[in-house]
C-alpha cells in the first residue's frame, strides 16, 4: 500500500501543471530567478487561440516554479490580445463573431488543487470589441491578481 502512496505521489509530482486547451503553444520563455541548488524560475509566453473566435490571438505569460518542493507557482500574469486574420462575414456583409459571454476559454493549474489561473471573455457591443481577462482564482485566501486586454473588431455597426 505504501508503494502505490509513493508511486501515486511520485507521479503526480511528474504530470506537469500546465493544463491548456489544445490549440495553445509556447512561444518562448526566459529565466527570471536563478538558483545554484534549485531550479530556475522561469516566464513562459503562451499563445491561445479563442476557441469560438479563431481569428483572435491571446498571448499570455505565466510563471513556472522551478523549485523542486514548490507547492504553488506565483500569480502574476500579462495578458495581450490580437486580431490574427480578418473577421468572417455573412452574404450581408454582416461579421461573424461569437458575442456570448464565456467565462473560462482556458485555465491553467498553478499549484496542487487549490489554484488556477484562468482567461474569460466578454462582448461590448457598443464598440464591437471582445474583452479578455486573466486572472487567478485561489480556493483559499482568493487572489487580486489580473491583467486585462482588448481586441476592437472594426467600426461598431450601424443602428
Amino acid at each position: 500500500m505504501r508503494q502505490i502512496r509513493v508511486m501515486l505521489v511520485v507521479l503526480f509530482l511528474l504530470v506537469p501543471l500546465f493544463a491548456f486547451a489544445q490549440n495553445a503553444t509556447q512561444i518562448g520563455e526566459v529565466t527570471a530567478v536563478e538558483r545554484f541548488i534549485d531550479g530556475n524560475d522561469k516566464i513562459k509566453v503562451i499563445r491561445l487561440q479563442d476557441p469560438d473566435n479563431p481569428f483572435v490571438s491571446i498571448y499570455f505569460t505565466t510563471i513556472k516554479s522551478g523549485q523542486f518542493f514548490a507547492i504553488a507557482d506565483p500569480s502574476n500574469t500579462s495578458i495581450a490580445t490580437r486580431l490574427t486574420s480578418h473577421v468572417p462575414v455573412d452574404k450581408d456583409g454582416k461579421q461573424i463573431i461569437n458575442k456570448t459571454t464565456r467565462t473560462e476559454i482556458a485555465s491553467v493549474s498553478k499549484s496542487i488543487g487549490t489554484k488556477e489561473m484562468k482567461i474569460a471573455r466578454w462582448y461590448d457591443p457598443e464598440k464591437n470589441t471582445l474583452i479578455y481577462l486573466v486572472y487567478t482564482d485561489k480556493w483559499i485566501g482568493g487572489s487580486l491578481k489580473h491583467s486585462i486586454s482588448a481586441v476592437a473588431l472594426g467600426f461598431p455597426p450601424e443602428k
